[in-house]
């Protein structure tokens, strides 16, 4: 069978592998740069505009145009207003809310309604000078009080100067008690008291001791508190605390056994020989001092100890002071003192109301008006007693200057105002003659009468 020889077949416009050079091994490459063949140019025919529209007509029938657009998409409704609906949603909530939020403070201020009232009462400035009558208990026409007593010790050290001889009596202090009546009972100066070893003391001034007192059946004995001083100088008087009796009263025994006193202070300072000594004028400067600040830190204890329905006008202390034994330091004396201050604090209430029925209870601008007096730090007592242990009747001479002022009970007005309408509180005026002025508050703005509570009302008092 004769051999079949196949030639290369060359597709029509195609390259056939034989005409691609090859390269010489070792040589550099080129690149060789096909050319391709440019396509012929259509021939363009004009194409009229309605055979333009057709070709569009036909596009939008085609499935690809129906796919990127659909028939049934609208045109998106233009906002002519200005807002979108999604800024709108949260102005709306927002107005809702401060809808809310108003009408529930308008309710609270409704529910929690309250009204202030400020008054100013009448008042009238008096100088005052007059006598007043103290009492330990209520009577007419008279001033409660009660004496409080504080004690303070100082000392000071002054250079010695030399030495003498000298005899010094030891003392200290006791408390003398009345257990025998409930009168009180009146020791005379110089009155003596003796201890168990038979050492006699006696007292500089005469006291008078309280009578007892029974409370349910229960007696206390009434006392008092007295600087007592041994008889004779000697260091055989420097006793510790003791018992005492009333030599005295040992004719009478029941009174013997129930007068009696016990030491509050060991006895000290009895001496006899030679001490050392200062210049008296070193020494007379030293116990001023010692009085002027040991009376100032007195004063100022007592004015922070006042007891609530009280009052310590000025001038209302008595101060009594005792040199105390001097110690030796070295070149130096050991000089001191202890200061005794009796403060007469007088009751606000009775003193108040003693001063008003003089000035002003006859007067006809007052009429059917009480009167107080709040501030008393104008007034000072300018004479008193001496003696304020007794325990009995005082006079005291008080002068200076008080504001006397109309006493308006604010539970009357609070109870006048419940439920009334907000132009019922001028009424006020013309019902209590003590009032001068007024103003009244009520919250919420918009109430026009006022709470319907008691303890939604305030009413407070001021003074011009």
């Amino acid at each position: 069978m004769p051999r079949i020889q196949f030639s290369d077949v060359t597709p029509p416009e195609r390259r056939s592998i034989r005409d691609v050079p090859i390269p010489n091994s070792g040589k550099r490459k080129v690149p060789i740069a096909i050319k391709p063949k440019t396509p012929p140019t259509p021939k363009t025919e004009p194409v009229s505009f309605d055979s333009k529209m057709s070709e569009v007509t036909e596009n939008k029938k085609s499935d690809a145009y129906q796919y990127y657009y659909p028939k049934d998409k609208k045109e998106p409704i233009r906002n002519t207003s200005g807002l979108s609906k999604t800024k709108k949603k949260p102005l709306i909530f927002g107005a809702i809310v401060i809808i809310l939020i108003g009408g529930f403070i308008v309710v609270m201020m409704t529910v929690f309604a309250s009204a202030t009232i400020v008054i100013t009462p009448k008042s009238q400035n008096t100088d005052v000078d007059m006598k007043i009558i103290g009492t330990n208990d209520k009577q007419e026409n008279t001033v409660r009080y009660e004496v409080v007593k504080l004690s303070q010790s100082n000392t000071i050290s002054v250079p010695t100067t030399g030495e003498e001889a000298a005899t010094l009596k030891a003392s200290g202090k006791i408390v003398i008690y009345n257990n025998f009546s409930t009168e009180p009972q009146r020791l005379i100066t110089r009155t003596r008291f003796e201890s168990p070893e038979g050492l006699i003391y006696r007292i500089s001034e005469s006291v008078v001791v309280p009578g007892k007192t029974v409370l349910n059946g229960v007696g206390a004995p009434g006392s008092i508190e007295v600087q007592v001083t041994a008889d004779e100088a000697g260091e055989k008087y420097n006793i510790k605390k003791s018992d005492f009796t009333i030599p005295g009263f040992k004719s009478d025994v029941n009174r013997y056994k129930n007068f009696y006193a016990r030491s509050l202070t060991d006895m000290a300072g009895g001496f006899v020989g030679k001490i050392k000594t200062v210049l008296p004028a070193n020494k007379q400067t030293a116990l001023q001092n010692i009085d002027t600040e040991t009376e100032a830190n007195l004063q100022k204890d007592l004015n922070s100890k006042v007891p609530e329905g009280l009052t310590l006008l000025g001038g209302s202390i008595v101060y009594k002071s005792q040199e105390l034994p001097q110690k030796e330091d070295g070149s130096s004396v050991i000089i001191g003192k202890e200061v005794t201050a009796y403060a007469i604090m007088l009751n606000i209430q009775d003193l108040s109301g003693t001063i008003t029925n003089h000035y002003v209870s006859s007067s006809t601008d007052w009429n059917n008006i009480k009167s107080i007096i709040k501030d008393f730090s104008l007034l000072k007592i300018t004479s008193k007693p001496d003696d304020l242990d007794t325990g009995g009747k005082i006079n005291l001479q008080i002068n200076g200057k008080a504001k006397i002022l109309a006493s308006i009970d604010v539970n009357i007005i609070n109870q006048k105002l419940l439920g009334a309408p907000k132009k019922g509180a001028a009424n006020l005026m013309s019902e209590f003659a003590g009032i001068s002025s007024l103003t009244a508050t009520i919250r919420p703005i918009w109430k026009q009468s006022f709470p319907d509570s008691s303890s939604k009302i305030h009413v407070r008092t001021i003074d011009n």
